[in-house]
């Protein structure tokens, strides 16, 4: 896998994330597919290819969402903080890390659209929107995140081909 494939994955995400995933939401809830995507790929394919295509997949899912354009890229900036927290052992932690970076992710992603509403006078309740939106969609992305990082693994022939070597 590589970019000719992770553009083209991107555009689809960005498209089933708004068109079709809120005809299949859970108590309200939907995962951030594209969110949980650019996570398993930084987890799998490395730093390289992730932020390379998270600019890409913020400007996407901008195009199609129904948010202020931009919000998306900037709750998705964070991936690189993150990255650069952890250090460059792209191995090491492989779907604990995920997880964990899929729930610090979902916190700052959500946070990142409540202030852009804010900001556009939309007025609500930080702590409410916490305990009722973020902390179960960081749950529903969670169990999103675990097939997604199996199935990059997967496909990902130049990680399977070093972990043999």
């Amino acid at each position: 896998m590589s970019y000719y494939v992770g553009i083209p994955l991107l555009l689809f995400v960005a498209l089933v994330e708004a068109s079709v995933l809120p005809l299949f939401t859970v108590y309200g809830l939907q995962p951030d597919l594209m969110l949980v995507l650019l996570v398993a790929w930084l987890m799998v394919r490395g730093a390289n290819e992730a932020f390379f295509l998270a600019p890409i997949g913020g400007l996407l899912l901008g195009l199609v969402d129904n948010q202020a354009m931009g919000t998306a890229l900037i709750g998705l900036a964070p991936l690189a903080f993150l990255q650069e927290l952890r250090g460059s052992q792209l191995r090491e932690g492989g779907i604990v890390m995920a997880v964990a970076f899929t729930v610090a992710m979902t916190v700052f992603y959500n946070f990142a659209y409540l202030a852009v509403d804010t900001l556009q006078g939309e007025s609500g309740d930080w702590l409410a929107a916490s305990s009722r939106v973020i902390i179960p969609t960081a749950l529903v992305n969670v169990a999103v995140v675990v097939p997604l990082y199996f199935t990059i693994l997967t496909f990902s022939r130049e990680r399977r081909q070093s972990t043999y070597a």
